[in-house]
């Protein structure tokens, strides 16, 4: 038996990695579907009041712009109905994942 995984690590760091996870299980429930995609919307407030509270709004930040910027989130703000509405909603981009 081979305890090792082949596949090799996604280089995100800690607290990005910590967000990932919650945002995969956020989609698992998620009801919101748009371009046949379901989507999380969270302002980095709401995380951090929600989800994170022992992390600052700027930590939130750095996070999720990490994993825009590797490509392993798309967050997007089109799908309002007001342009007053700045809500993002944030998926995963599950082909970047995929060795």
């Amino acid at each position: 038996m081979n305890l090792l995984i082949k596949e090799s690590p996604l280089q995100v760091g800690l607290n990005a990695a910590i967000l990932l996870r919650l945002l995969y299980f956020r989609l698992l429930i998620s009801t919101t579907i748009r371009d046949g995609h379901k989507w999380v919307y969270r302002t980095y407030e709401e995380w951090k009041n929600e989800e994170y509270p022992f992390w600052y709004v700027g930590t939130i930040n750095r996070a999720v712009l990490g994993l825009e910027d590797k490509g392993y989130i798309i967050a997007a703000s089109s799908y309002n109905r007001m342009k007053m509405d700045k809500t993002t909603r944030y998926r995963i981009f599950y082909k970047k994942l995929q060795y």
